[in-house]
């Protein structure tokens, strides 16, 4: 099942426009975010532009705290639960795993082969977070990449050792996997392409949206709305001794127990629904 499921993805040609997208709107991001804007906000940029650094503070490059940040893998600017590009394609990912199938009519194949339903949404599972880890390495091995340039022409140094950065990454990466599962789980639920794609902008356009209100409200962003999936995947990246949320293996956990929950609900529709 793995094999076939991992084929599947491979010859839809969507898979690579997602991945392709997701990548390179990480890069023009990352590039933007964490090697240009430093250099308005210092002076060394743009400098006879009056104004255009205004609102800006000093940005220290070789400082821990800016490099946590462009190791994020769903991009520099990530904040409790804004939407980037890499995001937006890592749940894309899932759906396009979950709703091919429905919507080329191979579920029905797969179901003849493979009567049990549980073993082919584990094969939906496995295919979906192999994937989901291949990309999260491309998207990792793209800020380190904009990070080491960022310092190297800076002329500052690392301020994260080598360990901190790996840890960074791999959490990262699980970050991805776990937000792929999740985009599975609504395609199957939903089974309609479009309809998932509908639903996954709408939880992802609903959560900042709702923190904002709430924050406006309530003075401040209460702690059940930072258990939200993005705002969950950007605390796992963080910075373990500065992070305000969640500790980032607490968030990874709690996000393991949403992604977990809608494969679950995922399977129980496949398996009573008719195809």
């Amino acid at each position: 099942m793995l094999r076939a499921e991992l084929l599947k993805l491979r010859t839809v040609g969507s898979t690579w426009v997602a991945l392709i997208v997701g990548a390179a709107g990480l890069l023009v991001t990352q590039v933007l975010l964490v090697t240009l804007l430093p250099a308005i906000a210092n002076g060394t940029a743009f400098a006879g532009e009056a104004g255009i650094s205004d609102g800006l503070g000093p940005m220290d490059t070789a400082s821990a705290a800016f490099q946590y940040g462009a190791l994020n893998v769903f991009g520099a600017s990530g904040a409790g639960g804004s939407i980037g590009i890499a995001t937006i394609a890592v749940l894309a990912l899932g759906v396009l795993a979950g709703t091919t199938d429905f919507r080329h009519g191979g579920i029905v194949g797969t179901a003849l082969a493979r009567p049990r339903r549980w073993s082919i949404l584990g094969g939906k599972v496995a295919a979906t977070a192999v994937a989901a880890t291949v990309f999260g390495v491309v998207l990792s091995a793209i800020v380190v990449a904009v990070l080491l340039v960022t310092v190297w022409t800076g002329g500052g140094g690392l301020a994260l050792s080598a360990a901190d950065i790996a840890s960074s990454l791999l959490r990262g990466i699980v970050s991805v996997v776990l937000l792929a599962l999740i985009g599975l789980g609504i395609g199957v639920l939903v089974r309609g392409q479009l309809a998932a794609f509908i639903t996954v902008g709408a939880v992802l356009v609903a959560e900042p949206v709702l923190q904002g209100i709430v924050g406006l409200v309530a003075g401040g962003v209460p702690f059940w709305a930072r258990l939200l999936p993005v705002s969950l995947a950007q605390a796992g990246t963080a910075d373990p001794a500065t992070s305000a949320g969640l500790p980032p293996v607490v968030a990874l956990i709690v996000l393991g127990g949403i992604a977990a929950a809608v494969v679950a609900g995922a399977g129980a529709a496949l398996r009573r629904r008719d195809l």
